[in-house]
Parts: C-alpha cells; structure tokens; sequence
C-alpha cells in the first residue's frame, strides 16, 4: 500500500511554493498520460484519480490538471487532460518540500 501522505500537496507549507508545483501540473509534459474525462466522473475527480493511479487520494492532481481552482466545480466530460506518473508528484513534492 502507498504512503499517501506524502504524496499530498499540504506537505508543501508554504502556499506560494505549492502553487508552483499546480503550475507545472497544469503546463503538464508531453510524455504524461492522457486521460479523457468520463460521463460518470464529471462531479467526483476522486473516481478518475482511482481510475487512473489506483487510489482516490490523488484527485487534488485531477483538479489542477483540469484546470479547476475549487473542489466543487465539475470536470468537463469528454475534456482531455495530462496526468503525470506517481513517481513525479512524489519527486516533485518532495523538491518543493526542501524548497519553502
């Protein structure tokens, strides 16, 4: 089982500095995956988090990558986004722990 906590974005204290790493999430990379948002997802990023990484904790990535600044708002269906590897959240999170 992952260790989600440190996969979260709150680990990052400072908010000016988590908000780098939304940025990047959201220019995401060209060799990121591509993820096509389903009818059934539109209202829970939660269920294209698990469908996509294999856990739910990670929909805060479904929302910044979306584009989505609250929680609440729903998720484009049909829209296309690009979700980077588990292994990049933790690098990233982990560089910008060090860094504020």
């Amino acid at each position: 089982m992952t260790n989600t906590t440190r996969m979260s974005p709150y680990s990052i204290r400072d908010p000016l500095v988590r908000a780098e790493l939304y940025r990047e999430i959201r220019q995401g990379a060209g060799d990121w995956a591509e993820y096509t948002i389903k009818p059934d997802e539109a209202l829970m990023p939660e269920l294209t988090a698990f469908r996509h990484y294999g856990e739910s904790s990670l929909k805060w990535v479904v929302l910044v990558a979306a584009g989505l600044d609250d929680m609440r708002q729903e998720l484009e269906v049909g829209e296309v986004i690009k979700l980077p590897p588990k292994t990049w959240i933790r690098q990233r999170i982990k560089y910008y722990e060090l860094k504020g």
